[in-house]
C-alpha cells in the first residue's frame, strides 16, 4: 500500500477498491434490468 493512496474517513479500503465496488454495482445492476 502506498500513501498515495486516498482513504475515507471510515472506511479501511481505498478509493480504488470503492470506485472498483462500485463500478462492479453499476454492472450487475444494468445486467439484472
Amino acid at each position: 500500500m502506498t500513501a498515495d493512496c486516498p482513504t475515507y474517513p471510515g472506511y479501511r479500503f481505498p478509493a480504488e477498491i470503492i470506485s472498483h465496488a462500485v463500478w462492479l454495482y453499476h454492472v450487475f445492476s444494468l445486467s439484472l434490468r
